[in-house]
């Protein structure tokens, strides 16, 4: 027969589902030995109540607790390394504040000066409710037991930022010295000099210190609200007026380029006798322009009067013009001017002018071939054999080219007595299609105001030009119905000496037999 199990034994293993049967037995053979099985039932009874009571208490203030923490911080936490435990939102701020107590932040500026804006003087606060909400929203209030027990610290890193007062700020900015008149120094473009050395070079430009007040006011408001101790000016763009031209600006390059290109021509104009007039940079460093401030640039314009008025000196040594002029005229002979102006030759001052200002310009060196705006052979009473010959005696009109009589026609010159057209021997300085002849009287009233369509001038106010008013030319119309001044052609004969006749081409008017 099989033994029976002693109290508080279980048989088999004393592992795996029979270990609670063996605590069991193991506790009544402890509470046997002490208490009978009565007293067993009335311990029972008297401390069921006790340990309900003290269960229920342990409950409620670990809820209790639990409900403070929805508007405390738990035990253990730290913000921004201030310990907050067991604190309001108001008290953690509070604190946070303190510890932020005499923020100042350290501007510098180029140059090496420095200057600090203290928080307290531009309304500066620390502005962290906010974030300090969410943080306390973010906790778990039941882990307060936990945390108490364990001593855990957590420590929280806050990213609120300061405000300051925007005027305030402002007016602390505008009152910094860097900012005053006189201590700062503005910044300067690269420009071009004229050297000792005859040539024009680069100085780069000047930085400056000069402050946009606006760009530091923001840049300091953005840096305190980070809360950083320095602001480090020199690395920060815009704050800091530039100049707008640098000394590597490609068009500045290109500048100077073209002034020392200008200045490296050296152009001869070679004249009879073996005259020669140089043109270099001893004469075309006065013709480069400068402006107000001191910019240096060859204008066009401006080297093309300089051309100009250069010729204008050089036909006055090179023309040799005579005292008077014989001509061969078509019907009466050889007829003599008194004039200066066609004795020898003259220079063709525009044309040379223009060709040097284009040598100028474009940097090119070389010789300069006079040009001729008239070349006479004294001996010559045909003028070369291309002229335009205007006998007023017959009112008629002859053009001779290359010694050959080309065209000619009748014309009306001016009223004899009262606007004759002028004798003497003149050049074409103009041709025009369409034009407004206007003439005006003595007290300034319009006098007469004609359109033609073809004008060859030879004298200021003085020209060849369609009339086709008129129904006759030739004959005595000149004598009492004749021109201003003007020489009047039918309508298709000015056509066709418009198209013939070139610039320069000699004019030759005379009285006919009067004149000889």
């Amino acid at each position: 027969m099989p033994h029976s199990a002693r109290p508080g034994t279980v048989k088999g293993n004393a592992s795996g589902r029979h270990k609670s049967a063996v605590i069991k037995g193991e506790y009544h053979v402890i509470m046997g030995r002490f208490l009978s099985k009565k007293g067993r039932r009335i311990l029972f009874r008297r401390l069921l109540p006790v340990s309900l009571i003290l269960g229920a208490c342990t409950a409620g203030a670990y809820v209790v607790n639990s409900a403070q923490y929805n508007d405390h911080f738990l035990p253990g936490t730290t913000i921004n390394g201030i310990d907050v435990s067991d604190m309001t939102i108001g008290e953690a701020a509070s604190d946070l504040r303190a510890a932020k107590a005499g923020y100042a932040i350290k501007l510098r500026f180029r140059g090496g000066s420095e200057a600090v804006i203290d928080g307290k003087d531009v309304g500066l606060v620390y502005d962290c409710e906010g974030e300090l909400e969410q943080l306390m929203n973010e906790q778990n209030r039941h882990s307060w037991l936990s945390r108490e027990l364990a001593g855990d610290i957590t420590d929280l890193k806050l990213k609120s930022s300061y405000k300051v007062d925007e005027s305030e700020l402002k007016g602390a900015i505008l009152s910094l010295p860097e900012l005053a008149d006189g201590n700062y120094i503005k910044p300067e473009d690269a420009s071009i000099i004229f050297t000792k050395d005859k040539d024009f070079s680069l100085v780069p430009e000047v930085d400056g210190t000069e402050l946009n007040s606006a760009v530091l006011t923001d840049l300091t408001e953005e840096a305190m609200s980070k809360g950083r101790a320095v602001l480090d000016l020199t690395k920060k763009k815009g704050v800091y007026e530039e100049p707008q031209v640098r000394v590597d600006d490609e068009e500045l390059l290109k500048q100077q380029e073209a002034l020392n290109s200008f200045l490296r021509a050296s152009v001869d104009i070679v004249l009879g006798e073996g005259n020669v007039v140089t043109v270099d940079k001893k004469t075309t460093r006065s013709w480069v322009s400068v402006d107000s401030k001191g910019r240096y640039t060859v204008n066009r314009d401006n080297v093309h009067r300089q051309a100009l008025a250069l010729m204008a000196d050089v036909a006055k040594k090179d023309d040799n013009l005579g005292n008077f002029r014989t001509f061969a005229s078509t019907n009466f002979g050889m007829q003599r001017f008194e004039t200066e102006s066609m004795h020898g030759h003259t220079l063709n001052q525009a044309k040379m002018a223009e060709t040097l200002t284009d040598m100028l310009m474009r940097g090119v060196s070389g010789d300069l071939k006079p040009v001729y705006s008239r070349v006479i052979d004294t001996l010559d009473p045909r003028f070369g054999g291309t002229y335009l010959e205007v006998d007023i005696y017959s009112q008629h009109v002859y053009y001779y080219q290359d010694y050959q009589l080309v065209y000619d026609c009748n014309c009306v010159s001016g009223t004899e007595g009262y606007s004759g057209t002028p004798s003497g021997i003149f050049s074409v300085d103009e041709k025009i299609r369409g034009r407004q002849l206007e003439g005006y009287r003595q007290d300034g009233t319009l006098s007469y105001s004609v359109h033609v369509d073809y004008w060859i001038r030879f004298l200021p106010h003085y020209g060849f030009h369609d009339a086709s008013w008129r129904d006759s030319f030739g004959g005595s119309i000149y004598e009492y119905d004749g021109s201003h001044g003007c020489v009047n052609l039918p309508y298709n004969a000015a056509a066709t000496l418009y198209d013939l006749v070139e610039y320069d081409t000699p004019v030759i008017i005379f009285r006919g037999a009067v004149d000889a």
